[in-house]
């Protein structure tokens, strides 16, 4: 057991939790794991600091903490159970005990992640702030470590938000409660402009940490770092974001304008960077990088499809002509089979049978005679008269061949008369002799 010489380690804190376990530690306290005793369950407790709890400005903060989180409803928001101050004057907090991995780990094992994968997680750390920003709470201290992935239903990187330690919650005014103008809480390497600044903050400044988070799921590393957090802060206000090499146009676009030094640039809210994130997820998985890496430079992804949809061919009776609706799947499309022999238009389009519903009203028909009708598309007709002129040639040559054919028949009728003529002159010559 780790940290085994924690005094409170094998304690029943306030009557209800057994400490089982120290697994973490911040700027204001320590987690521990525990067991809540009155339903059997294991939970995340946070303590205050012993030196911090006598702090009268850093008292209340921890509750309102507390008071923020019991606000906070949203699956993607870690949940809070119970909060209050033991005999011994500790203040503490009951959440849920998270069994997965903190976004800090992730990046530092794994290094770079994958664009799609970085929306998915962006897009839900939106989901929980956005219902913050609804009650009036800024985190205003978004970053890796308060980011936690763990698996739900078999699905992994489900987004934990945890510490609202720091936040804001927007009070009347004269609240001991109320953050202090110009006093900066946060850390440099994921604070907007204007929290380094120690300008009021809203909902644009987490919004803004979120981008140098997914900035950092990205490439590996944050935008901004230094030895020194005040250098760090003045990138923040004057350093131009480093472009994002080998990351698709749409996902560096997203990330950008979230990085916008000037607010009014950024996205507006939670909500509609979430939908950008989204909507960009959406579109890499149509092209089939959902589950590729980085593929290369920007702007350079290789396009691929999902396998079902190589094995799908369309319904040539609903497909439409000469390519006009290409698409994954399509013949002619991108990412989809090629088109069946004798399916290529002169211009090397795919021609596909009209359905008779899209067939023009002035086509000429065959009523009455019982055939079908035949309709040509303008890239057919030069096929069509060139071969009405071949067959006219063949018919004149057939009409040639024939008449050529009968001069032997003739000769042969005029020898047989000229040898009756001859016979019957004979036998004209003899019988005059004879009498």
């Amino acid at each position: 057991m780790q940290f085994a010489n924690d005094p409170l380690i094998g304690k029943v804190l306030a009557d209800r939790f057994e400490m089982l376990d120290r697994i973490g530690e911040g700027g204001m306290g320590t987690v521990y794991k525990a067991r809540q005793v009155s339903v059997d369950r294991i939970v995340a407790i946070k303590v205050l600091n012993p030196g911090i709890a006598n702090d009268p400005q850093w008292v209340p903060r921890f509750i309102n903490e507390a008071k923020a989180c019991s606000k906070l409803q949203h699956p993607n928001t870690v949940r809070l159970i119970d909060f209050g101050q033991t005999r011994e004057g500790l203040l503490f907090m009951a959440m849920e005990f998270l069994d997965g991995m903190a976004l800090r780990t992730v990046i530092d094992r794994f290094g770079r992640m994958q664009p799609a994968r970085v929306m998915k997680i962006i897009s839900q750390c939106c989901q929980s702030l956005a219902e913050a920003h609804n009650f009036g709470i800024i985190h205003r201290d978004i970053k890796p470590d308060n980011l936690f992935l763990v698996s739900l239903g078999g699905q992994p990187d489900f987004v934990k938000v945890l510490d609202f330690s720091v936040a804001k919650l927007k009070q009347s005014s004269g609240s001991a409660m109320q953050t202090q103008a110009g006093v900066v809480f946060g850390t440099p390497n994921y604070m907007s402009p204007e929290q380094g600044r120690g300008l009021p903050l809203d909902a644009r400044s987490d919004i803004y940490a979120l981008g140098i988070v997914a900035y950092e799921m990205l490439m590996g590393r944050p935008p901004f770092s230094s030895q020194n957090p005040m250098e760090v802060l003045a990138m923040h206000v004057r350093t131009p974001v480093p472009p994002m090499q080998g990351v698709p146009d749409r996902v560096a676009q997203v990330v950008t304008r979230a990085l916008a030094k000037d607010p009014a640039h950024r996205q507006q809210n939670a909500e509609q960077l979430h939908a950008e994130c989204q909507q960009v997820a959406a579109e890499l998985m149509v092209m089939g990088m959902g589950h590729s890496g980085h593929g290369g430079m920007s702007g350079q992804i290789p396009v691929q499809q999902p396998p079902q949809m190589m094995q799908q061919r369309p319904d040539p009776a609903r497909t439409m002509i000469a390519g006009s609706m290409q698409g994954p799947g399509m013949p002619g499309g991108y990412g989809g089979p090629p088109p069946p022999a004798g399916m290529q238009g002169m211009q090397g389009r795919p021609m596909m049978p009209m359905p008779p519903q899209q067939m023009p009203s002035h086509t000429p028909t065959n009523q009455g005679h019982g055939q079908p009708q035949t309709v040509l598309l303008p890239d057919s007709q030069g096929v069509v008269s060139m071969a009405g002129r071949q067959s006219q040639q063949h018919r004149r040559q057939g009409q040639g061949q024939g008449k050529k054919g009968a001069s032997p028949a003739v000769f042969w009728i005029l020898c047989i008369v000229a040898g009756v003529l001859i016979g019957i002159i004979a036998y004209l010559i003899v019988s005059s002799v004879v009498t």
